[in-house]
């Protein structure tokens, strides 16, 4: 059963990354396309209504071990900002992709993680942003123009230069 799923997963993946392939892959200056979505905690967000600050928009899925890795590094960074209420510089929300929301709520549940984000289990948002691999990291200004884009892992050092400016 638990090898059905991960096939299926990976089916999914390859699925999601080949039609990422023939959407264009977003860079650095493009507009960031608006998207609902609902988060965790119930309440459904727009990447419009977070603007007010710049916004770090990170992919993720619960069986990739990059993210795996990751992803604490990514927790730390959440925390601080949240730590620092309206004056946090900006926003973090992480995207659980190709993936259920069960699985996302068990596995934050499991590793402790409190991090703002939520499921697109059809990957429509990937998509939107023409994501070919993950993780995958956006940094997008308040006008909503991409800062910078990280595809795949980032170390503790990398993450801080990625957002330098942002995190203090």
């Amino acid at each position: 059963m638990k090898s059905m799923r991960r096939m299926m997963a990976i089916m999914l993946v390859l699925g999601v990354w080949a039609a990422a392939l023939c959407s264009a892959e977003i860079k650095k200056g493009d507009k960031a396309p608006n998207f609902t979505m609902r988060l965790s905690t119930g309440e459904k967000i727009t990447l419009s209504s977070m603007l007010d600050k710049p916004v770090l928009l990170h992919f993720w899925a619960t069986w990739c071990p990059p993210c795996k890795k990751e992803l604490p590094e990514m927790d730390a960074l959440a925390k601080k900002l949240a730590s620092q209420e309206t004056a946090a510089k900006m926003h973090f929300l992480a995207v659980c992709t190709s993936d259920t929301d069960k699985n996302r709520a068990d596995f934050m549940k499991k590793n402790k993680y409190t991090f703002s984000g939520g499921t697109d289990e059809k990957a429509e948002i990937g998509i939107k942003y023409g994501i070919q691999g993950i993780p995958t990291s956006i940094l997008i200004d308040k006008d909503g123009t991409v800062l910078n884009v990280a595809v795949g892992m980032m170390t503790s050092a990398q993450l801080k230069e990625f957002v330098k400016g942002y995190e203090d």
